[in-house]
């Protein structure tokens, strides 16, 4: 229904007639004695012309409008969104799931005729349209429960729907989170379940806990966890493997009233690269599946451990407690060099290789007056080639050395004198957010730095180099002084960080005390402070600055593989024309790919279905002719079945969307009562609304033409006769 209004924008309608009524009036006062005098018709025709002129003149300065008003009723539809993954393939004692979701989704047909759509969603989301429900396919292999609801969320702008109707059974299996994206949509998510909720005989190999990077000849722990249902007393041998080769064999005890257990492996590897460990369940009689039997995950293992060069002026308490808190990091090696009271250092000397493979140099002390030209110069060229640096100094440090390091430390030396006193860390509220002064990552951060004990610090004074920060500044007693404490500093591939004082001992021995004496745990701030810094300084810059990788670490067999990957420059800027070319090495093959742009430093290529086995990558990345950088990895196909894995119905996942979004959950003999419950939700309501729109008319040229034509037939008669 439309409803069209005139309206004026410059003003109240009355306003507008009492200006024509003031037009007409005067006209009327100005033919009333005319010479030579007129005729009533005529005198009737000049007044009625100068009063419309002036009437549509007044009109524009109004601005008249025309709003046209619709209302209409809309109707609120319902989506069914069908699973087609795989596991609704399976036959459990409620039946053949398939058969189940096609009875289903026929009801909700017939009893919402007219106001549902359905669609079918695997990993991905379709519109089903009119096909028959008999043609349904289930073959995905993955179920995105998130992905369907925000795909139908997005759709309801435009269809207006209400409800989302799921048929499935609950076995989510990607990374979103569905019930966030459910309350974020606003609709009322209702659910039929598919297949049986309670658990049969099974055994399941859940998950594997291990960390992501190893060491060759480092005992690394790897927790596997066992769940179990309805089996009965025993125990079943759990072999952990290495690229599929049995490394060790555990025997677990499986006890009827326990849903979980686990079993702590300790694997060394032997090979550097990345491995594939896994760990498998040996079959037993009367289980429901064996395909869940097995869980896996990749470990990069390095050849050997990160190596850290230390190098100090001297022996001090500062080398041994820094040395102490790095060591806590069990992936770090630490080679110390102290020198001697000439330039020899007590280890003898570093070897002319000695930094070639060196991840971060850190200099206490150092150097100092007697120290070796050549070893300065040594260590300023590896660390210009991308080694990282972490410089502390001490009361011998002869800062007129450290020329060549100028254009790698985060400051620059004014002026220096070896006159001691003691200052404290002064670090500001925001300043807690930067990864290297973060602790415990709460509001307390800044407050823990400032009440550390004060350390010693020389009278020098610095000048922040170009992109460097301040991190800390220092505090002497109560005052503040803006000078740098904690700096750091990121140019192309250098990073290096500056503590700009020494005796840091202090920190530990004097900073615990008073918290350990509350019976409180301190935290060690030291400890962290340094962890926190060599992680830093250990981000290899293209690693950050190049990402490729498979979109999932393990395909079903027949499922699409694809590559993702995103490139940046030194800057840190996408970089949009890369050429990406990966080399994908498969049980039989080896084949080149070329990855596809997708604007914005990112990049895409899909490889189709591959035949199982493992397969590793390597991707180089080349910009212009220059190499920006590599990445590998691994993945697997066919090993896994997510799908075929999922034995019961999750009904405990469509209880909390339920929950959360105001549905209900149903069997697939509850139908009926489902949609008398959705049929009853006020979100499916009618919805009036109401749209306007409007059409300026002081911009059509009619009034203007009707304006001049009033006017000039006035004047016309005027002359005609004769009037002065």
């Amino acid at each position: 229904m439309e409803q069209f209004r005139f309206d004026l924008a410059a003003g109240p309608w009355w306003v507008y007639v009492l200006c024509i009524l003031a037009a007409a009036t005067l006209a009327i006062v100005t033919y009333r004695r005319t010479n030579p005098p007129l005729e009533s018709r005529t005198r009737v025709a000049l007044i009625l012309l100068r009063t419309i002129g002036i009437a549509c003149l007044v009109l524009l300065l109004f601005e008249p409008l025309l709003r046209i008003v619709r209302s209409e009723t809309s109707v609120v539809k319902v989506a069914i969104a069908v699973d087609v993954s795989r596991s609704m393939l399976i036959t459990d004692k409620s039946g053949d799931r398939g058969a189940h979701a096609r009875t289903a989704v026929l009801q909700l047909q017939n009893a919402l005729s007219g106001v549902a759509d359905v669609y079918t969603f695997d990993e991905g989301l379709r519109e089903y349209g009119s096909a028959s429900v008999d043609s349904l396919q289930f073959n995905g292999f993955r179920t995105d429960i998130a992905h369907a609801i925000n795909g139908i969320s997005n759709q309801s702008f435009d269809d207006a729907y209400g409800a989302i109707i799921l048929v499935t059974d609950g076995n989510h299996n990607t990374e979103d989170v569905p019930v966030h994206v459910a309350e974020r949509s606003g609709l009322g998510v209702y659910s039929i379940a598919v297949g049986d909720t309670v658990p049969p005989r099974d055994l399941q190999a859940a998950s594997i806990l291990v960390n992501g990077i190893a060491v060759v000849g480092e005992p690394l722990p790897v927790n596997v966890e066992i769940r179990q249902a309805n089996m009965d007393d025993r125990e079943v041998d759990v072999i952990l493997e290495d690229n599929g080769t049995e490394v060790q064999r555990a025997r677990v005890p499986i006890r009827r009233g326990a849903e979980k257990q686990s079993v702590t492996f300790v694997w060394t590897p032997r090979v550097d690269g990345i491995r594939k460990v896994g760990a498998r369940i040996v079959p037993v009689d009367g289980e429901f599946t064996t395909r869940n039997n097995l869980v896996q995950d990749f470990v990069t293992v390095r050849k050997d451990k990160r190596r850290v060069l230390l190098v100090a002026g001297a022996p001090s308490p500062d080398v041994t407690f820094v040395k102490t808190a790095l060591s806590h990091d069990p992936s770090v090696t630490i080679q110390t060099y102290i020198q001697k009271e000439g330039s020899e250092f007590y280890e003898g000397a570093i070897p002319a290789n000695g930094l070639d493979d060196v991840e971060a140099v850190v200099l206490i002390g150092f150097p100092t007056q007697s120290s070796s030209r050549d070893v300065i110069d040594r260590i300023a060229a590896a660390c210009s080639k991308g080694r990282s640096l972490f410089f502390m100094p001490s009361l011998q440090t002869d800062y007129t050395r450290l020329g060549p390091f100028e254009r790698i430390l985060p400051f620059r030396v004014g002026g220096s004198r070896p006159q001691e006193f003691l200052v404290s860390p002064d670090v500001a509220r925001g300043a807690t957010a930067d990864p290297i002064i973060k602790l415990s990552g709460s509001e307390t951060d800044a407050e823990l730095w400032n009440n550390l004990p004060p350390i010693y610090r020389t009278e020098t004074f610095v000048e922040p180099t170009a992109g460097s920060v301040t991190l800390a500044t220092i505090r002497v007693g109560n005052a503040p002084l803006d000078e740098p404490l904690i700096m750091k500093c990121e140019e192309g591939n250098v990073r290096s960080i500056a503590l700009l004082g020494y005796g840091i001992y202090r920190w530990k021995l004097l900073g615990e005390g008073p918290t350990i004496s509350r019976g409180s745990k301190p935290i060690d701030v030291l400890e962290t402070f340094m962890g926190n810094a060599l992680k830093w300084l250990s981000v290899r810059d293209d690693a950050k600055r190049v990402r490729i990788r498979s979109t999932h670490p393990f395909y079903a067999s027949g499922e699409r593989v694809g590559f993702i990957a995103s490139v940046q420059d030194q800057t840190f800027a996408s970089v949009d024309d890369a050429e990406i070319k990966i080399t994908l090495d498969g049980p039989s093959s080896r084949r080149d790919i070329i990855m596809t742009g997708q604007g914005s430093g990112r990049y895409s290529f899909d490889v189709g279905a591959l035949v199982p086995g493992d397969y590793s990558f390597t991707g180089a990345v080349t910009s212009r002719g220059a190499q920006i950088g590599i990445d590998k990895g691994r993945f697997t196909v066919g090993e896994l079945g997510l799908e075929e894995g999922a034995s019961t119905c999750n009904v405990s996942l469509l209880q909390v969307l339920a929950q959360r979004t105001g549905g209900i959950v149903v069997s697939t003999s509850g139908v009926d009562e489902l949609v008398r419950l959705i049929r009853a939700d006020p979100r499916l309501r009618p919805v009036a609304k109401t749209s306007e729109r409007e059409f300026p008319l002081y911009h059509l040229p009619w009034l203007i033409v009707l304006g001049i034509l009033a006017f000039s037939l006035e004047w016309f008669l005027r002359k005609r006769r004769g009037l002065v």
